[in-house]
């Protein structure tokens, strides 16, 4: 009992002061812990580490049962596969049987998108130990702050980032301009790559060009390139995840409307000429609503 409780109160300990979560997802976390260490208890589990992958098949059944959407399902797994990556991060285990879990299809899931907290996970993973680490991490940091299109990360130019303002002048579809912020935490990081890193690798490749995001033969990424960054750095993360660089966006419009944002500004903040386009997101956000509704209501316990 106590290894449970040890284990999990380092992690929670870990979310609030290392990665800075919010109470509310904290709680959310810990929640999932506590009803998968009780089902542990019942198959008489003692430990995080005795877990292997034909008893979370078995823990996976268990919560079919409970009638839970897939949506709710996955999420579940997501913060135990935390909770498994930051014990194996610490030596208190030896694998990580979660890797070995798929997530379920979630129908209603479009267009596909991250939690928040899986979002800030996948971006606190990135290795930016190289230049191309710090590369990576500098445009999938900008990718998820400013909301941008493949095809707009891979355009962009120096002159188009105002770091005085913090915006970004976007060339977007149809010749449609528009102008977009982007985070002190991303600004650090681009800054550093681009005065830096990039300067660097177009140094030793003899290269001149304006393109921000350089391959490492300092020429201009292609939205190929980018593609294969993504899922190279999701591999690393959690290779049963399925991200794509336009997740990115999604979720960027996601957590805005989440956080309360005019759908009118989130329209213009992605470029949409028609408010039709952004409406989609609002299907999901009241779906998350209710889920958050219906797992808080007294009534509903």
């Amino acid at each position: 009992m106590s290894k449970f409780k040890d284990d999990t109160n380092a992690y929670l300990n870990y979310l609030q002061y290392v990665k800075n979560y919010s109470t509310l997802t904290i709680e959310g976390y810990q929640r999932d812990i506590q009803e998968f260490i009780q089902y542990c208890h019942q198959e008489n589990i003692e430990d995080f580490k005795e877990v292997e992958y034909p008893f979370l098949r078995g823990y996976l059944a268990y919560l079919h049962t409970k009638n839970l959407s897939p949506k709710t399902i996955n999420h579940k797994m997501s913060s135990l596969r935390g909770l498994y990556r930051y014990l194996q991060k610490e030596e208190l285990i030896d694998d990580n049987p979660f890797l070995l879990v798929s997530s379920l299809k979630e129908p209603q899931r479009q267009p596909d998108f991250l939690y928040i907290d899986e979002m800030i996970d996948l971006l606190d993973s990135i290795d930016t130990h190289t230049s191309l680490g710090r590369r990576n991490k500098a445009m999938m940091e900008l990718m998820y702050a400013s909301g941008l299109r493949c095809s707009e990360v891979v355009s962009l130019q120096l002159s188009q980032i105002d770091f005085s303002r913090q915006f970004l002048l976007i060339h977007g579809k149809g010749g449609k301009d528009r102008y977009v912020p982007f985070h002190d935490y991303a600004a650090m990081w681009l800054k550093d790559y681009i005065e830096n890193d990039r300067q660097e690798i177009m140094m030793k490749n003899h290269q001149e060009h304006e393109f921000v995001f350089v391959n490492k033969f300092g020429k201009t990424l292609t939205n190929r390139g980018v593609e294969d960054i993504v899922n190279r750095v999701v591999k690393n993360y959690d290779p049963t995840k399925k991200i794509h660089p336009h997740t990115f966006r999604h979720s960027f419009a996601t957590h805005l409307l989440e956080q309360g944002i005019d759908i009118r500004i989130v329209q213009e903040l992605l470029g949409h000429s028609n408010l039709s386009t952004t409406q989609v997101y609002t299907h999901i956000t009241n779906q998350h609503l209710k889920e958050v509704y219906e797992h808080a209501h007294p009534r509903n316990q």
